[in-house]
């Protein structure tokens, strides 16, 4: 019975530490990065932990799960107050995540400097050694994406001459039309790029 109460509590914090990274989970993308098993196991689980007022939910199409205060307390989070704005954000870059196949040096929002010049990815990781730094496009003007694209083109030039790769920016969008002219602009710049 000790040993089922102690991972029952090592579940419930990896959780915990799992939503302090992803700011905003679904019941399926906590599903599959935490291997919860199926829908009633991974419901019971999140249930209970929203009982125990470790998480809370807000309800869209679905339960969308966020650390509480006593959550936050219990695992000893930094996270700043969440805003609701940063939902669909959120959960887009969780499911690019899961769809680059969960790398494990994967950081959020890791500002990178150079000369003057400050960017700052929603994601970076590396694949086969070479960076790539992830962009989600959600609510952005196509204007500022564009500005974002020629710092990634000055960028590139700087990544190249240090590590003698060019990175790749994986663009993540839900709409066709601005698929388009992100492919556009990302091959007017010359900038290494993929988008899903």
């Amino acid at each position: 019975m000790m040993i089922q109460q102690e991972k029952k509590a090592q579940r419930h914090e990896q959780i915990l530490l799992r939503l302090d990274e992803l700011t905003y989970a679904t019941r399926k993308q906590l599903q599959v990065i935490e291997k919860l098993g199926g829908d009633r196991n991974a419901h019971r689980i999140l249930y209970q932990m929203e009982k125990d007022k470790t998480i809370a939910s807000v309800r869209y199409e679905y339960k969308i799960y966020y650390l509480s205060n006593r959550g936050k307390d219990r695992i000893g989070s930094k996270q700043a107050e969440l805003k609701k704005a940063w939902i669909t954000h959120s959960l887009m870059r969780n499911d690019l995540y899961i769809r680059l196949g969960q790398p494990s040096d994967w950081r959020k929002e890791v500002p990178i400097a150079w000369g003057e010049n400050k960017l700052i990815p929603d994601a970076t990781y590396k694949r086969r050694g070479e960076f790539q730094f992830i962009e989600i496009d959600n609510t952005q003007s196509m204007q500022t994406n564009v500005g974002k694209i020629d710092k990634y083109k000055e960028l590139s030039r700087v990544v190249f001459g240090q590590y003698k790769h060019t990175p790749t920016v994986i663009w993540y969008s839900l709409s066709e039309v601005r698929k388009g002219k992100l492919r556009e602009a990302c091959e007017n710049a010359g900038v290494k790029y993929r988008i899903y």
